[in-house]
C-alpha cells in the first residue's frame, strides 16, 4: 500500500488488488456480523406488517418466520462470496415472475 500524504497528513492510499480484495472480502464479513446483530429489529418489522396489515396470527407468522429465515442466512452468506455482481436467487425469481424490486423501490 502507497499512502498519499501532504503536510504530514494522510489524504488517500493505492492498494493493491490484492489488498483491495483482502479489504472487500473484510467489509463483508462486518456487514455480515451488522446483519446478524440488527436482524431481531427486522424480523420484528416484517412480522408486525403481516400482522398488522394482513391479519397473520401467532401461527402464520411462525410459519412464515421459519421459512423465511434460512433464506435471510443464505443472504447473509452471500457476502461472503467472491462473485459480487450475481444477482440474488430470490431477486432473480420475482423478476421472472414480473416483479421488479429495484422499480418497486424508485416509485416508494
Amino acid at each position: 500500500m502507497v499512502v498519499n500524504k501532504y503536510n504530514g497528513h494522510v489524504y488517500g492510499a493505492k492498494l493493491t488488488t490484492d489488498e483491495k480484495k483482502a479489504m472487500d472480502i473484510e467489509i463483508k464479513k462486518q456487514l455480515a456480523e451488522y446483519d446478524k446483530k440488527h436482524s431481531t429489529e427486522l424480523d420484528a418489522a416484517i412480522l408486525w406488517q403481516l400482522h398488522e396489515h394482513f391479519g397473520f396470527g401467532p401461527k402464520r407468522l411462525k410459519r412464515f418466520y421459519d421459512a423465511f429465515i434460512p433464506q435471510l442466512d443464505d443472504l447473509v452468506e452471500r457476502y461472503s462470496l467472491a462473485d459480487e455482481e450475481q444477482i440474488w436467487l430470490c431477486t432473480h425469481k420475482l423478476k421472472e415472475y414480473g416483479i421488479d424490486l429495484e422499480e418497486w423501490s424508485k416509485k416508494g
